[in-house]
């Protein structure tokens, strides 16, 4: 169990209070993360976009996927595993670097799946804001 499986499973348990559910965004954001992204070829790389996500489609809304170990990553892959890369980025480059009509699903498969709506990635990004804000003043 990985510290933030901890904190959503506390912040499931207090029904959403605010307290406990801001542990979970303040930790999603310092987490190393691993992105699945599409195998890494000279046709689909540029200078611009280094690497392409993977997203899945479903009822006209577009899911990222990331885990928090590559073990899980590894997992939810499978037999797909092969065909694909991974970068491993902080949560919140993840968070900044994410179109705001995407959900973004932490931990796809395991037992503290949790979904982050656009509406709280949009949240997550003015957590990122501020903090890069109180940085700049010191």
């Amino acid at each position: 169990m990985t510290e933030l499986d901890q904190l959503i499973e506390a912040a499931f348990k207090s029904e959403g209070q605010q307290e406990t559910v801001n542990k979970v965004y303040l930790s999603l954001l310092k987490t190393d993360l691993f992105v699945p992204i599409k195998k890494t070829t000279e046709d689909n790389v540029s200078a611009e976009e280094p690497f392409i996500p993977l997203f899945a489609k479903v009822d006209d809304k577009l899911f990222m996927v990331v885990f928090d170990t590559l073990e899980r990553l590894t997992a939810w892959a499978g037999n797909d595993y092969e065909k694909m890369d991974y970068v491993e980025l902080m949560g919140r480059e993840v968070v900044t670097g994410i179109n705001e009509n995407v959900y973004l699903c932490l931990n796809l498969g395991t037992p503290f799946y949790k979904e982050f709506s656009p509406d709280e990635v949009q949240r997550l990004k003015m957590v990122v804001g501020r903090i890069e804000q109180l940085m700049r003043k010191e």
